[in-house]
């Protein structure tokens, strides 16, 4: 589909037929980016108070919150002051996900889920607002790399096995907006002439997807001497994981020398930040109010900090002053690219493992926390692989976990790993961390180098 069209009439239909206001959202922050950052302060503050009173007036968990923390929305005079507000955590999302939901969101509200980098599976809804808010920024942030919508953009990406009607549906939206993707969970010797034929097929201007997944694609296309650089790819968007400077410059050789720009966001948090031209995180400062705190102290410039996040479109599901687990620094003040918004640094979470199957195949992680996370019950997890056919699942549980859910993993796993993966699942009081004292939730001792 000719890009023009797709950006000019396919895209805006699409957006409209699903009751978003996406493209209204971002001629916002096409403006709204160059404030200063004075400008920005006061319309996070506008945007803020409008959250907690209808939070208040709405959402039954925080009106119990605010009363208990003894804080009002409308007599806020700063953004410091609702920070009387006790940060809010995956554990309190999980208890009371039936009392922190907007009964009456117009357009209702979408369930999704996450794994988390703290291996914690996370159930939550959001609405059609902050679907378009995301969405806007994410489109605002690719035209800083010269990529507008309709552009061919390919995604190596995270996709469930089973195929539904959902999905050929999906297939379908993705041929009409100039959008391709290509499961991330499977990368074999195999597979990749198949994936680079799509790419020669398809002419993408952009890629995104996972860091590790692009860097592994890139080492074994190089290494069949499959060229990457004549493919038309103009620039690769990393996401979902740490960008590690020796993936970068792996990617940037094997696509001829483009650009490999990271963002930060999750998908139970939103999109948060993007590299600029000059190579800084920018914040989506009109869409948050974002904290770095190390033990309830707001860190400065140069010092590690949890990312507490408030996303101020988020009224379906609000979190407010929600514990991301990971962990960055705030940036210093100013860009050279002019924009007004703040900036992050040494982004730190989310370092995922691939697994590696009997038959040579390599999986993207997420292929197998897919099974996991879905299951009722399950507090936390961790998937240890231990050698190509052996993988011990430790979990901790409570009482809603169904009686076959041990059989539903072993399953799962064996579907996809292949039948003669031996899958023991392992019920424990504490999942254990890392010696760094990180949390990693899968580990391969067969993919590592």
């Amino acid at each position: 589909m000719h890009p023009l069209m797709v950006r000019k009439i396919i895209y805006p239909l699409h957006e409209k037929v699903f009751g978003r206001k996406t493209f209204a959202f971002l001629d916002e922050l096409e403006r709204q980016q160059w404030m200063s950052p004075a400008q920005l302060e006061e319309l996070r503050f506008r945007k803020l108070r409008e959250l907690l009173l209808h939070a208040q007036a709405n959402i039954p968990f925080y009106a119990e919150r605010f009363v208990q923390a003894g804080f009002e929305p409308a007599k806020m005079q700063d953004l410091n002051d609702f920070k009387k507000i006790p940060p809010l955590s995956k554990a309190e999302i999980k208890r009371n996900l039936d009392k922190m939901t907007w009964a009456g969101c117009p357009g209702g509200l979408h369930r999704y889920n996450t794994g988390g980098s703290s291996g914690e599976p996370l159930i939550f809804y959001f609405d059609r607002r902050r679907q378009a808010m995301d969405k806007a920024a994410r489109m605002m942030t690719h035209r800083w790399w010269g990529c507008d919508v309709g552009d061919p953009e390919l995604y190596l990406w995270g996709s469930p096995l089973e195929v539904k009607k959902q999905d050929r549906m999906k297939d379908l939206r993705d041929r009409l907006t100039n959008e391709l993707l290509i499961s991330a969970f499977e990368i074999s010797e195999q597979k990749v002439p198949e994936i680079h034929a799509s790419f020669e097929k398809f002419r993408p201007k952009s890629v995104f997807g996972y860091p590790s997944t692009i860097a592994l694609f890139s080492e074994m296309a190089t290494q069949q001497s499959l060229d990457l650089g004549g493919l038309g790819v103009q620039v690769v968007f990393s996401t979902a994981e740490v960008l590690y400077d020796h993936q970068r410059e792996t990617i940037s050789q094997a696509f001829g020398g483009v650009p490999v720009v990271d963002s930060y966001g999750s998908r139970e948090g939103g999109f948060v930040s993007h590299q600029c031209g000059e190579g800084r995180h920018h914040l989506m400062d009109p869409n948050f109010v974002i904290e770095f705190l190390q033990e309830g102290r707001a860190v400065g410039e140069g010092e590690d900090g949890e990312i507490v996040l408030t996303h101020l479109d988020n009224w379906g599901m609000p979190f407010i002053r929600y514990r991301t687990g990971d962990v960055a620094q705030p940036g210093g003040g100013g860009c050279a690219c002019g924009r007004g918004l703040g900036t992050m640094q040494k982004i730190q979470g989310r370092t995922t493992d691939f697994i590696v199957t009997p038959d040579g195949r390599w999986q993207h992680a997420l292929s197998v926390i897919y099974v996991v996370r879905d299951i009722a019950g399950v507090e936390q997890f961790k998937i240890l692989q231990d050698a190509v056919d052996e993988v011990r699942v430790l979990l901790t549980t409570n009482e809603m976990f169904p009686a076959d859910g041990d059989a539903r993993i072993v399953a799962g796993f064996k579907k996809r790993m292949g039948d003669e993966v031996q899958v023991a699942v392992e019920h424990v009081a504490e999942i254990p961390r890392e010696a760094s004292g990180k949390y990693r939730y899968v580990v391969s001792k067969v993919a590592r180098p």
